[in-house]
């Protein structure tokens, strides 16, 4: 079975821009944004919503908006919160600009506050678009502009999303290989956390 790809290396991203005649990778990001609403599951609302990130190291990054329809609707994964759960797992540690297909929603805007580099991060949205070939990014503070984050309330050395935590908390694969010789061999896996 093939999985949805949500993470473009930047040499692929690269290429892919230059086949599509675009001047940059971050120009590339609108572009991405219909194609990976494909991969949204939103069986409750119907609305498909994507967005699709720069990394600091030129990777792309996607995410989309998942609903589960027998839990209830808090438990849904922005789109947003998806694209930055994406950067966190492939260790990259900031997020250089995105492009959405809505604006985010409050609770969205309050998560990518969350990141350090909040002041400096560009977003386009497209359907505000208006048929209008121009791709522009503006700053995400436009969206938020009386912002109330974490530098409020903590020191500039406390880790931040996407930062590198030096907490001693850490998870390991458990595996073990029983040899019990009366039972054919079994893989056990599991999660532990130290």
């Amino acid at each position: 079975m093939d999985y949805p790809k949500f993470v473009l290396e930047a040499s692929e991203a690269e290429l892919m821009a230059q086949s599509f005649g675009l001047p940059s990778t971050l120009q590339l990001l609108p572009t991405l944004i219909e194609p990976a609403k494909n991969h949204a599951c939103p069986p409750i609302s119907n609305f498909h919503v994507s967005a699709v990130g720069l990394g600091s190291d030129g990777r792309v990054f996607l995410g989309v908006n998942l609903e589960f329809p027998d839990l209830p609707l808090h438990h849904t994964v922005h789109a947003e919160q998806f694209l930055l759960l994406n950067l966190a797992v492939h260790n990259c540690s900031r997020l250089v600009a995105f492009a959405v297909s809505a604006a985010p929603c409050g609770h969205c805007r309050q998560f990518l506050q969350e990141l350090r580099n909040s002041s400096t991060l560009q977003i386009h949205i497209t359907s505000l678009q208006n048929n209008n070939p121009d791709i522009t990014f503006k700053p995400f503070a436009e969206l938020f502009p009386y912002p109330f984050g974490p530098l409020d309330l903590l020191d500039e050395e406390t880790p931040l999303l996407l930062e590198h935590h030096h907490n001693s908390l850490f998870l390991s694969i458990v595996r073990k290989l029983t040899l019990d010789l009366t039972q054919p061999q079994k893989l056990v896996n599991g999660v532990r956390i130290v």
